[in-house]
């Protein structure tokens, strides 16, 4: 075990990777209770619309702030590395940029090659409409976060220059625009999808400077206390949503809140988590875990499909949604997804290894940013759409186009070299 710790680079801090993990399994949790299959005929939608005891759970257990926080520490660190072996923007984005690309655009093929299947063996096409539609709802954290990476290198230098600024800058627009939305009706509520998790990635860059962790305990418990706090106000006082998830879409100012909770309540952990890791059987959890992390988040959907396709098939029933038999059905609905999971990261991984490797030629900032905006579009419109809705084959050519273009690389001429491992790391390649 010490000749494995060894190798662990010593600007990677192990409890981001912990945070990271343990997120996964509650997305895939999530997102399969919410799979709801009811009706004559069937009809796919939100199981857990109508469940009001989830509201009080996302306040501790909504994890999309701690991804994009752990997001943050990650994307800063890796474009510091590449900074100081004189990499530019354009490389660092066109580097995230296929990293999403690549594993999204398998996932969606995925997707339709099952729902085809289920088409082609007779399935209610409006059925598979509002299914198909379901399955594109974890599209919406790949389209975010792509965005929110290719500032990176921009909000790195504010961070840099104008840390305080650059916070209080980023909440003031995220009131403001919640604000608006809220007591005027301007429709900007889509604002914040950037502002808000610009600011929650920006908290990750004050983790990886160790910015909270100097701050006093007792302090750190108090400020999380006055987050909740003010969520309290907001829900009880200003008619808020109480469930974070309803906060989603747009976000609203008590996302920020509660990644200014988590966060602080994150440090107060961090000693703890990491004493945790040392230990040889979590280590080797946490990593299994987050070496597949991309594949259980992106397949864990086409997972569902193929199990939902496999009731289909057999003939199982589809119990009405929040009934005893329903929540007792969830265990081995639950069980089989993990199944198919585990079977897709046997099978996935060796397909990813088949990309072409990125050609040694300088893109510039510009293209860069013109590839991740055909990413996010493609996502997006099947994200808001679906995946049977028309569009769809044209996101995602302009999905294949931006991968070519972006594995090619230019205009520009060649590198001296080909593009490198991540810096102090080597055998690993760039995150």
């Amino acid at each position: 075990m010490p000749g494995r710790l060894t190798r662990i680079p010593p600007d990677r801090d192990l409890s981001i990777d912990f945070v990271r993990a343990i997120c996964l399994p509650v997305v895939v949790l999530l997102h399969a209770l919410q799979m709801g299959i009811d009706g004559d005929p069937l009809r796919a939608f939100n199981a857990l619309a109508e469940w009001t005891p989830l509201a009080g759970l996302t306040w501790v257990g909504m994890i999309m702030p701690p991804f994009f926080i752990a997001g943050g520490f990650a994307g800063i660190t890796t474009w510091r590395r590449l900074r100081h072996r004189g990499e530019t923007a354009g490389e660092y984005i066109r580097v995230r940029a296929l990293r999403l690309a690549r594993p999204v655009l398998l996932a969606m093929l995925g997707v339709l090659v099952v729902i085809g299947v289920m088409a082609a063996s007779g399935v209610d096409p409006e059925f598979l409409r509002t299914f198909a539609f379901r399955l594109a709802e974890p599209l919406w954290f790949i389209a975010v976060y792509a965005i929110c990476t290719s500032f990176v290198p921009l909000m790195a230098w504010f961070h840099r220059h104008a840390a305080w600024a650059t916070y209080l800058s980023l909440a003031a627009l995220v009131v403001a625009v919640d604000l608006a939305g809220r007591y005027l009706g301007l429709p900007i509520g889509a604002l914040n999808w950037l502002f808000l998790w610009l600011f929650v990635q920006q908290l990750g860059f004050g983790v990886r400077d160790q910015w909270y962790s100097r701050r006093p305990r007792w302090l750190l418990l108090l400020l999380a206390a006055v987050a909740y706090g003010l969520m309290c106000i907001a829900v009880f006082g200003m008619g808020y949503d109480p469930d974070m998830i309803a906060n989603l879409n747009p976000p609203t100012v008590l996302l920020l809140l509660l990644g200014l909770a988590q966060v602080y309540l994150f440090t107060l952990l961090q000693p703890a988590i990491r004493a945790l890791m040392r230990r040889r059987s979590v280590l080797v959890v946490i990593g299994a875990l987050g070496l597949y992390g991309m594949v259980i988040y992106l397949w864990h959907a086409v997972a569902m499909a193929v199990v939902v396709g496999g009731q289909l098939a057999f003939g199982l029933p589809f119990p009405t949604v929040l009934t005893p038999e329903w929540w007792l059905t969830r265990i081995p609905w639950l069980i089989a997804i993990i199944v198919v999971i585990g079977v897709f990261c046997v099978v996935v991984p060796p397909i990813e290894k088949r990309w072409p490797t990125e050609k040694a030629r300088v893109m510039p900032l510009w293209a860069a940013a013109v590839c991740t905006l055909l990413l996010v579009v493609a996502v997006g419109w099947v994200l808001t759409q679906g995946y049977l809705a028309p569009g769809a084959a044209g996101a995602l050519l302009a999905l294949v186009a931006a991968i070519v273009w972006l594995t090619v690389g230019g205009p520009g001429p060649r590198r001296s070299v080909e593009p490198m491992e991540d810096a102090g790391n080597p055998g690993v390649p760039r995150e």
